[in-house]
């Protein structure tokens, strides 16, 4: 099994992008969490029994962090469990 992830931004500008109304932590959160049950709901089989939708912050322009310019804040997951937030180690307010 190999693990993939699909990010897709979009805007006229990452400042842009950044300064965008529901672009903040909690709205998005929300839209994450609508989004993997969507997902779930259509999904299904062997391997879709572990589903997650990871919530990043986009860095301003030339801060890297581990040469990264974005960190990961959490993500939400769904499996047999249920539900669940899980906060990214590490990451702050």
């Amino acid at each position: 099994m190999k693990t993939y992830s699909l990010e897709l931004r979009h805007a006229s500008s990452k400042r842009k992008l950044n300064a965008l109304a529901d672009n903040r932590l909690e709205p998005l959160k929300r839209r994450a969490q609508g989004e993997l049950l969507d997902f779930a709901r259509h999904a299904s089989g062997k391997n879709y029994q572990y589903v997650e939708a990871a919530i990043l912050e986009l860095l301003p322009f030339g801060q890297l962090i581990d040469g990264k310019d974005y960190r990961r804040l959490g993500r939400w997951v769904c499996n047999a469990d249920g539900l669940a937030w899980r906060e990214a180690t590490g990451a702050g307010e």
